[in-house]
């Protein structure tokens, strides 16, 4: 049996006394701190991170902005941050304390994403730019490229469509490259998107605009070249909101709009119109005084009566717009998280045509030791529309106004045009039916996982892996005897399905070093290993003679006939190796310098490889010693960057020629024949990357303690070995082959500025935002030999898409008779230039007489505010383009407006010449024929405009009101999108309603050339589609 000593027990109780003492007293040492977050007006800042600076205790504020934290008693820092403010350290105090966070005017130029990571703005060598959400947001608009229009400089997006969902052409520093059709040029031209960090390869309309947290654009190579082939033609970073630490926050927004016609299209009324069938009997150039679509009975009656219909009325309606977003976000130091689900439906202006869009978004990341990080990311999108590929508007406004759409009875009429040769058209009013349908859903989900493991300190590994899948269904079900379908016979209704769906993977590995010497030398290091694989597939189906509307195109083998329609398979590949290496020193003297290889699978094997060097110095002038007195100057940085870029844009497989088969192919085999495969493209076993190389000089400024900042730039860019399709002699069999072939030049100019122009703490408070830039390019040269392509618009010396035509004068007027005659024309005619002075006009005339580039662009957004008020005004403006109206054109094909200035149609209402109006804007009417004389000439106008993109006031709701609500904040606005244009000399013409463009090409053709020679097709032009919408928004932000 064990004797304890008393001694020992009497030692080992005071022991345990004297610890129990001891961590009573360290205890003791703990305080809890109470206090309030509050921003520069004294209002609460619900959900205001308040943390230790050392330790692990962490708190967030309430409603009502207060906040309590367990704190050593001596000595304890906080921490105190919000999204928007100024982080702030202070000394926690025993009594409540009120800490007050100022606004941070820069808080998105102080860190920017400039790919695989973020640098501080004042270390940046490259050009980067910018853009808030929120700022996005001030346009609420479908897409963020729509919402980007007119807020970044050298970011030009032009308007080529206004059906439901489109989001436009965007171009960042203009076209490089040569491509000869418009999806051709668009895959050569249009910048890398890229998600969370991940490329993106899906379509712009699956990100929903209400979740994105910042936007920034790379648009030099110094900036682009660490994303290679994929960021030739500049590089958009899209960051998606994100969990922070704290309580978790709830938040709802809604708006409710209304869309109606930006303004009506001008055509004839009904006395007009009369008035122009007998303006071209008079003007009939071969049987004066007769015109074979003259007044029919009906006309003629119901002119009598009155009659006036306006066919617009009968396809438009008011549309209207919801949107709803709900998010959560939340967590603690180790774990963040936000969830988002939006709902968007749009109910278009022309029956028949609508678009909805459920989004849900998922990101998370974790902490799961000192070491390791992981996340991912889920975003997914249903998109449905309904009549996208539906046109009504032209063909109904060509019908005559002395029509009714109506019977007596109120029943439809259903072919109104009772006498004309355009008798079996049938009503627009059968749109508004259910039976016609255009179904489209597209289903899509990008997903990104990450992995981050810090070795050492400064040193850390970073695996991404991107998912990306998506897959559109589509179709159209087109009855008989109705506006899309004119046939009287069921056997030639028809049906069709379309299905296709895509997918990459893609796979990133990443080293990454930052670390600080001497306290002067800071040096951060990115390495990169990356494979990718894009998979695209479809196929399609259809029918005639479904024998029932019902069954629409739900079951084409009801038909009578079924045909599978051609499908395509295709995929691609890319290898990459990157290295960046980032040096500062003393924060004064800033280098960057890139390389880049890639490795792609559509090349041909032996120039499948090429590297990308980039370089990008700076010189942070404000921070020498000898800029410490210049006070007015806060910030000035000079920078200069070097870049070479390539460009692989090209399908799959075309280095590997074209075998085609069909009924066009026959061979002979003595008396029989057969159907066979023709070469109709050749193969290129040397296929090459297409390179640019990029030079940029920028200067950073910021005065009077940053409350003006901005941005000056200038850049060139020269394209060589460009990627294009080569037309080969009809007589080798073969249409065309890929080649290397071309040289590009271009440079531009960039201004922006912004502006605090008034701050008071508790009054009015007033921001702007400005830019302006310039772009011109120009090909230096196409091949050996070959100094024009006219068919594509390509001419050494002169920009992208020229416009190549005769150039209009005026009018031949009576006492000009004579004269008209040399050239074999009559007074009411056209007169071009007789550029050579031979006395006639022939193809020698033609001239190259503008393009579509503007002079420049620009953007301007002010900001204001007045104590719990909002006020935000976007402009956006591009000044000294050229637009085309192909519906002022004729030339006896599809191309144009059929029958223009003719009488057969009704058109657009022009000043027309008449012996007694010798007007020199448009010729006189003639029914003899089809097309007229130099008709192209009418369609070229300067397109140059200045609009209000939006108009938004808003109200916060006070704190007091809220206070017992459970709400954190509220706020109500009012929105109008594209209320007014301030000035268009198109639209004050009267010829147009909106200066934008809403398709491509389409304009007649020239006297002399073939058809594409004056405007190219992948030209936007503006044409009689869907008019552009103005829209008036009610809506609510609201937190919990």
């Amino acid at each position: 049996m064990l004797k304890f000593k008393p001694i020992h027990f009497r030692k080992i109780t005071t022991m345990v006394i004297l610890l129990s003492l001891f961590s009573i007293n360290l205890f003791a040492q703990n305080r809890t701190v109470s206090g309030k977050v509050v921003d520069q007006a004294g209002l609460p800042l619900p959900g205001a991170s308040v943390k230790l600076k050392i330790g692990t205790a962490v708190a967030s504020t309430g409603l009502d902005g207060s906040f309590t934290i367990v704190v050593p008693s001596n000595g304890a820092v906080l921490v105190v941050s919000y999204l928007g403010f100024v982080t702030k350290e202070v000394t926690a105090q025993t009594a409540p304390m009120t800490i007050q966070l100022q606004t941070d005017q820069q808080s998105l130029n102080e860190v920017v994403v400039v790919g695989y990571g973020t640098q501080r703005r004042k270390d940046i060598t490259g050009s980067v730019v910018s853009v808030s959400g929120d700022a996005l947001r001030e346009v609420p608009t479908t897409n963020v490229i729509d919402q980007l229009k007119g807020r970044a400089a050298g970011v030009d997006i032009q308007s080529n469509s206004t059906q439901l969902g489109s989001s436009g052409q965007i171009r960042i520093r203009g076209e490089r490259s040569l491509g000869a059709t418009q999806g051709a040029a668009d895959g050569q031209n249009s910048p890398l998107i890229v998600l969370d960090g991940v490329p993106f390869t899906g379509g712009i309309n699956e990100i929903n605009p209400n979740d994105i947290e910042t936007l920034d654009i790379l648009k030099d190579a110094s900036a682009t070249a660490i994303y290679g082939s994929r960021g030739a033609s500049g590089v958009i970073l899209i960051t998606t909101k994100r969990g922070r630490a704290g309580k978790a926050v709830i938040s709802y927004d809604a708006f409710f709009g209304l869309n109606e016609r930006l303004a009506e299209y001008d055509f004839f009324n009904g006395e007009e119109f009369a008035a122009f069938k007998l303006a071209a009997a008079r003007g009939n150039s071969i049987s004066p005084g007769t015109n074979p679509y003259a007044l029919t009975e009906v006309e003629a009656a119901n002119l009598a009566a009155g009659v006036n219909t306006n066919w617009q009325d009968v396809v438009f309606r008011q549309g209207f717009t919801t949107d709803h977003a709900l998010s959560i976000s939340g967590g603690s130091e180790a774990t963040k998280f936000s969830v988002g689900a939006g709902y968007r439906n749009e109910e278009g202006i022309v029956y028949g045509q609508n678009y909805n869009r459920i989004t849900l978004r998922t990101t998370l990341d974790h902490q799961v030791n000192k070491r390791l990080k992981i996340g991912f990311n889920s975003l997914n999108s249903l998109g449905n529309s309904e009549g996208g590929n539906r046109f009504p508007v032209g063909g109904t406004l060509r019908i005559s106004p002395l029509f009714s759409p109506t019977n007596p009875d109120g029943s439809i009429n259903l072919r109104p045009q009772v006498g004309t040769l355009d008798v079996e058209a049938v009503n627009p009013l059968t749109i508004r039916d259910d039976v016609n349908i255009n179904p489209s859903r597209r289903l899509a989900t990008f997903n990104s996982i990450y992995g981050e493991f810090q070795i050492i300190d400064g040193l850390k590994f970073r695996t991404n892996v991107g998912l990306t899948y998506g897959q559109v269904q589509g179709g159209a079900y087109t009855a008989p005897n109705t506006f899309y379908n004119a046939s009287r016979l069921a056997a030639q209704s028809s049906a069709s399905v379309t299905n296709s769906e895509n997918w990459a993977v893609l796979w990133e590995n990443l080293i990454l070093y930052n670390k600080t010497f001497a306290e002067h030398h800071n040096v951060s290091f990115t390495g990169l290993f990356s494979m990718e694989k894009n998979h695209n597939q479809n196929s399609g189906f259809s029918a005639n003679g479904i024998p029932a509307d019902y069954l629409q195109n739900y079951n084409l083998a009801q038909g009578a006939t079924l045909t599978a329609n051609n499908g395509g398979f295709t995929e691609r590949g890319l290898i990459s190796y990157m290295a960046r290496l980032n040096y500062t020193f003393k924060g004064k003297y800033l280098l960057t310098a890139t390389i880049r290889r890639d490795g792609s699978s559509v090349l041909s094997p032996g120039f499948q490889y090429t590297n990308y060097p980039a370089i990008g110095l700076g010189w942070n002038i404000s921070e020498e010693g000898f800029m410490k007195n210049v006070k007015p100057i806060s910030q000035l940085k000079l920078r200069a960057g070097w870049g070479v870029t390539a460009n692989q844009s090209i399908a799959p497989y075309s280095t590997q020629g074209l075998l085609s088969s069909g009924t066009t192919y026959p061979y002979n085999f003595g008396a029989t024949g057969q159907l066979g495969a023709l070469v109709t493209s050749l193969a290129n076993t040397s296929l090459g990357w297409e390179s640019t190389v990029n030079y940029n000089f920028g200067l950073d400024f910021g005065l009077f303690n940053n409350r003006i900042t901005g941005a000056i730039e200038y850049y060139t860019q020269e394209t060589s070995d460009i990627l294009q399709s080569l037309p080969l002699p009809l007589s080798g069999g073969a249409g065309n082959t890929n080649v290397n072939a071309g040289r590009t030049k271009g440079k531009g100019y960039e201004f922006s500025i912004s502006s605090d122009n008034i701050v008071k703490k508790d009054g009015f408070n007033w921001s702007t935002d400005f830019y302006i830039s310039k772009f011109s390019n120009e090909i230096t040269f196409l091949r050996e030999g070959l100094l024009a392509d006219f068919a594509r618009g390509w001419v050494v010396g002169q920009p992208f898409n020229i416009i190549r035509d005769y150039k209009k004068t005026g009018i031949w007027q009576s006492d000009e008779a004579a004269e008209a005659a040399r050239y074999s024309q009559i007074p009411g005619q056209i007169k071009v230039e007789d550029l050579n002075n031979d006395g006639t006009i022939s193809a020698a005339d033609l001239q190259i007489i503008g393009n579509f580039q503007p002079d420049f662009d620009a953007g301007f957004t002010n900001r204001f505010s007045y104590k719990s008020f909002d006020l935000s005004i976007v402009t956006f403006a591009r000044i000294g383009q050229t637009v085309a109206l192909p519906y002022l054109t004729a030339d006896g094909s599809a191309q144009g407006y059929p029958f223009f200035n003719n009488s057969r149609a009704n058109q657009y209402k022009v000043n027309y010449w008449t012996p007694l109006n010798p007007t020199n804007d448009f010729p006189a009417p003639d029914a003899s024929a089809d097309r007229f004389i130099y008709a192209s000439t009418l369609a070229y106008r300067d397109g140059s405009f200045i609009k209000v993109r939006s108009i938004n006031f808003g109200y916060n709701l006070s704190s007091k009101l809220l206070a017992k609500t459970g709400l954190s904040s509220v706020r109500v606005y009012a929105t109008a999108v594209n209320p007014f244009i301030l000035w268009s000399p198109l639209v004050r013409s009267g010829l147009a309603i909106d200066p934008e463009g809403n398709g491509y090409g389409g304009v007649a053709t020239s006297n002399g050339s073939t058809v594409g020679q004056n405007v190219t097709g992948r030209a936007i032009t503006v044409n009689l589609n869907n008019p552009p919408t103005r829209t008036f928004q009610l809506g609510v932000n609201v937190k919990f």
